[in-house]
C-alpha cells in the first residue's frame, strides 16, 4: 500500500460518518494517528470526502496490521471477536466472530456499541429485524443470534454484502443480506425491529420511510448521529414515531423510537 489520505483533527469523531464515507470509497483500513483520522488506499481517487490530504507511504501492510490490532469486545450479551483471537464468555453470553474486510462495523466504535447495547435489551425472541445500511452485517448478524425469527440487512455497495454474507456464514447465521437503496417501498412487508446506523442527514431524509416498515409498537433505533447533530434528527421525529430514549458514548448519540398503533 502506497497511498494514505490524512484528515487533520478528524480522529474524535471516529470511524462514524467520515471513516463510513472512506470505506465506501474503497479504503484498505482506517484507522486514528493522534489527533488525525487516516484512511489506506492502494491509489487516489477523487470519490472521497473533502478536507482531506494525500500521502505516499511505505511498503508496510498496514491491512494486516489494522485488523491484527483487532481485539474482542464485549457488548451486553455479546462478545464481538475477530477469528484470529481467542475469547472467554461469562455466562449466558454469546461470540459473534467477525472479519470486517472493507466493510464498516467491527463492534469497536461507539455508533456500532450504542446500537448494540440497545439491541441487548429488547427483547428480540421472534421477531423481525431489518438493518438498513448493513455494513459489515454486525447488526443483522447480532440479531440473529439474539433469537430474531428474521434478520435482513440492506446496503448499496456490493462488496460489503459481499463481506456481510461472509460474516453471516462464519457465523452459521440465518441473516440475509441485500444489496440496494432502502426504499420504503420494496420492503417485503413490516418489521418488529429497525436498526439504522448512518449519518444524521441520512436519517433526517428517511424518517418518514423508516415509519412506513414499522409495525404498530415496532422499536427504531438510530446511529451514527454526531454530537452537534442529534437536535437536528430529533427535531425530524414526528408521529406515527415517538422518542422514548436517548443515550451518548462520547460525541455519538443512538436514539431508540417506537412507532404509535396508529398514524403514517
Amino acid at each position: 500500500m502506497r497511498h494514505a489520505l490524512r484528515y487533520p483533527g478528524a480522529a474524535p469523531h471516529g470511524e462514524g460518518a467520515l471513516g463510513g464515507e472512506l470505506w465506501d470509497a474503497g479504503a484498505r483500513a482506517v484507522a486514528e494517528d493522534g489527533d488525525d483520522l487516516v484512511a489506506y488506499f492502494e491509489a487516489p481517487t477523487r470519490s472521497v470526502p473533502e478536507g482531506g490530504t494525500w500521502e505516499r507511504v511505505d511498503d508496510r501492510d498496514y491491512v494486516s496490521e489494522y485488523f491484527a490490532g483487532l481485539v474482542a469486545v464485549s457488548v451486553g450479551p455479546l462478545v464481538i471477536a475477530p477469528t484470529h483471537r481467542s475469547v472467554t464468555l461469562d455466562a449466558g453470553q454469546r461470540v459473534l466472530w467477525l472479519d470486517p474486510g472493507m466493510a464498516f462495523g467491527t463492534g469497536h466504535h461507539e455508533t456500532t456499541r450504542l446500537v448494540l447495547e440497545i439491541m441487548g435489551e429488547i427483547p428480540l425472541a421472534g421477531a423481525r429485524v431489518l438493518d438498513i445500511g448493513a455494513g459489515s452485517g454486525v447488526l443483522a448478524i447480532a440479531a440473529d443470534l439474539l433469537g430474531a425469527a428474521e434478520a435482513n440487512g440492506i446496503d448499496i455497495d456490493a462488496d460489503t454484502i459481499a463481506v456481510a454474507r461472509a460474516n453471516a456464514a462464519l457465523n452459521r447465521s440465518r441473516a440475509r443480506f441485500t444489496c440496494g437503496a432502502f426504499d420504503a417501498a420494496e420492503v417485503d412487508g413490516t418489521y418488529d425491529v429497525v436498526v439504522a446506523n448512518l449519518i444524521a442527514e441520512a436519517h433526517v431524509d428517511l424518517m418518514s420511510s423508516y415509519a412506513r416498515v414499522l409495525r404498530p409498537h415496532a422499536v427504531l433505533v438510530l446511529s451514527g448521529i454526531v454530537d452537534e447533530r442529534v437536535d437536528m434528527v430529533e427535531d425530524a421525529v414526528q408521529a406515527p414515531l415517538t422518542l422514548i430514549d436517548r443515550r451518548r458514548d462520547g460525541v455519538w448519540w443512538a436514539l431508540r423510537l417506537a412507532r404509535s398503533e396508529g398514524g403514517g
